[in-house]
Parts: C-alpha cells; structure tokens; sequence
C-alpha cells in the first residue's frame, strides 16, 4: 500500500514540479537575456550620449546668440541636437523611474540639456558639461553593475 501510494503521488507530482521547474527556467533565461540587451543597448547609448553633449558643448561655446537663434541659422548645429535630444528620450524611454539611480540619471540628462539651452554666462559652458557627463558615467555605470548582478542571478 505504501509503494502503490508512493507511486500515485510521484506520478502526479512529478509532472507539476517539472512544469514549475521549466517555467523557473524559461523565465530566468529569457529574463537574463533580455536584460544583458538591455544593457548593451544602454551602454551605446549613454557613450554615445556624452559624446554628443560634449560636441554640443564645444560647439554652443563658440555661439553668442540665444541657442534658438544659433539653431536656426546652423543646419550642422540643429542636426547635432536633434541627435542629441533623440538619444535622451531614448533612454529615459528604457529608465525605470522607479528606481533611484535611474531617476538621478534622468536627472543629470535634463541638466546638461538645460544647460546647452541657458549656458551661464559666468564660465564656459564645456567645463560644465563635461562635470555632468563624467557624473552621467558613474551612474550609468552603477546602474550596469545592479542590472548585471541581476543577470548573475538569472533574474
């Protein structure tokens, strides 16, 4: 009776954990795997976004007149920042606004936006942008580290 009981409860139990293990598995895999794309992709765009910040930069240092003005008369100028403006929706588009890190990056995305519109007139408008896009990097990069422990994990 034991053994008869035994095999009854394997041979019910057995498909149901395996089912849930499967289940597990795919979702940590798939999860995984779109999380270390994620990060690539995130990776090209922020290297790809203080690049083009600090090009802007250089080029808004140059420019007297108001930055709308400048625009309109420089079609290399307005290319460059509709680039650059295209990149930071892109990537506030792949934050998660609930998390920390990520709102500080939105943060300091804005900022240096905010001051490519309304440099300050007391020091150059490069020195500034280039403070806010080493800061763009170090929480990028602890941003990287949390999503690749998460990857590790296969979460």
């Amino acid at each position: 009776m034991v053994t008869a009981s035994t095999a009854l409860i394997a041979s019910i139990a057995g498909p149901f954990v395996n089912t849930r293990i499967a289940k597990f598995q795919f979702n940590a895999d798939v999860l995984s795997v779109n999380r270390q794309k994620w990060i690539e992709t995130m990776r090209d765009l922020v290297a790809s976004l203080t690049s083009q910040f600090l090009t802007v930069a250089a080029i808004r240092q140059t420019v007297e007149e108001p930055t709308s003005i400048a625009i309109a008369r420089d079609p290399e100028l307005f290319r460059r920042v509709e680039n650059l403006l295209r990149t930071v929706s892109k990537i506030e588009l792949m934050l998660n606004p609930l998390e920390q890190d990520h709102q500080r990056l939105n943060v300091l995305m804005r900022e240096a936006v905010d001051q490519l519109r309304s440099p300050p007139p007391e020091s150059g408008i490069e020195d500034h942008i280039e403070i806010i896009s080493r800061d763009i990097t170090r929480v990028s990069q602890a941003i990287f580290k949390c999503e690749w422990l998460r990857v590790k994990r296969g979460k």
